[in-house]
């Protein structure tokens, strides 16, 4: 069984990053903090970074400031807890409006239960989101083109669809079919249900678009596996005069990678310079995807290097590509460098680089990445399992396989 000279010594020792908090002891990196709250300086509830901050400022805004406004705080409160998107914090809400939810004007009852919609879309809870559309509508208080939005955005995350179909009937009914903000909407909603027809009708019928209609329908078409479409979309926008934002080229760039055609890439990446967007670490990754993906590996490499920011997501990008291509060195190169300088590797990572070490044959590196997989407890992850005893029924088969013979 061959080896290689790649060295990888880190792998033995290396353990996964943490974090310290205020120079105390580390803690991992998603770990929620139990120590006592600091106020924000600014005392805007706005600044608030969780429930308990905001709670203590609530707190010290209605004992110092007995002459104001309870409903006015109310709408402070709900907004901001609105931001935070918790569900401890839009239960908070919640209890805030209807304790202070006096017989106050209707556009202000509307306003804070489009907040309330607007958390409960955000934290993903769609049937929450629902709930209080149809209280609404059951208080007489009529849904507006900011309620629709919010709304149609919880049914997408949650894939609601029947829900979704029944708000598009209530939007027609109530005259609002043409606003812009909610036709946009109605297009993300079908196309993330995997109903891109229905996404492309909506588009099709819309009397104004703006880029957000067309990168809606663009990034549709390519997460449902419809890549000549996407790109087909992107010129069509392009020659009516729209300038493709950052969320359009990554969305098409990375439906020219599933299509591998490498001249239409090129073609479509002249459009970068000609509307002079800058391209940041997510647009550097979805290029450096498609260049290796249509078999540009050298153009990949060298965008790769000129990147100042290069992130977790980059290094595991490229690595992937080359351990799929079967350039098992060029991905422990990748993963070196890694380990010397660049984030640590993750679960990703190991994937990628347990792979390469079955294709190196060389199972002196793959019980290192075993090692490093044990250490930072990757090992409860399913994927990494399965792609360690592919790796050890590579490697050690052979050797069994001689051993039987030999007996």
């Amino acid at each position: 069984m061959s080896t290689t000279n790649l060295c990888l010594s880190p792998l033995v020792t290396s353990t996964a990053s943490t974090t310290t908090v205020n120079g105390g002891a580390p803690t991992p990196q998603h770990q929620h903090s139990t120590t006592t709250t600091h106020l924000p300086k600014t005392g805007s509830l706005k600044s608030c970074k969780n429930v308990q901050e905001l709670k203590q400022l609530h707190a010290q805004l209605t004992k110092n400031r007995p002459t104001q406004s309870p409903q006015t705080l109310t709408n402070l409160i709900v907004s901001a807890c609105a931001e935070i998107a918790t569900p401890e914090s839009l239960e908070y809400a919640r209890k805030a409006f209807n304790l202070n939810n006096y017989d106050e004007t209707v556009s202000n009852t509307l306003y804070m239960l489009n907040c309330l919609i607007r958390g409960y879309s955000h934290a993903g809870l769609v049937d929450e989101a629902i709930r209080i559309l149809l209280e609404m509508v059951t208080e007489g208080v009529a849904p507006d083109n900011f309620t629709f939005p919010f709304v149609l955005s919880a049914c997408a995350k949650g894939v609601a669809y029947v829900e979704g179909i029944q708000i598009h009937g209530f939007i027609v009914k109530m005259g609002l079919g043409e606003d812009v903000f909610i036709e946009n909407s109605l297009i993300h909603f079908y196309c993330e249900c995997g109903e891109v027809g229905k996404g492309r009708k909506v588009f099709d019928e819309m009397p104004e678009r703006n880029i957000v209609s067309w990168t809606s329908l663009i990034c549709g078409y390519g997460r449902r596996d419809l890549p000549k479409e996407a790109v087909g979309l992107f010129f069509e926008m392009v020659e009516a005069g729209i300038r493709p934002n950052p969320v359009t080229m990554v969305c098409v760039i990375s439906a020219c990678a599933k299509l591998q055609n490498l001249e239409l890439a090129e073609r479509v990446c002249g459009y970068i310079g000609e509307s002079g967007l800058k391209v940041n670490t997510v647009l550097a990754n979805a290029l450096v995807d498609m260049y290796m993906k249509c078999g540009a590996n050298d153009s990949a490499k060298r965008l790769f290097d000129e990147c100042v920011d290069r992130n977790l997501v980059l290094y595991n990008t490229i690595l992937s590509n080359y351990a799929r291509q079967g350039l098992a060195r060029e991905a422990f190169s990748i993963m070196n460098e890694m380990l010397r300088q660049g984030p640590p590797p993750d679960r990703v990572t190991l994937l990628s680089a347990i792979s390469a070490s079955a294709e190196l044959g060389d199972l002196l590196l793959g019980k290192q990445c075993h090692g490093y997989v044990l250490r930072n407890g990757f090992e409860g992850w399913d994927s990494i399992s399965n792609v360690l005893i592919d790796m050890y029924m590579n490697l050690l088969l052979p050797f069994a396989d001689i051993v039987i013979r030999c007996g």
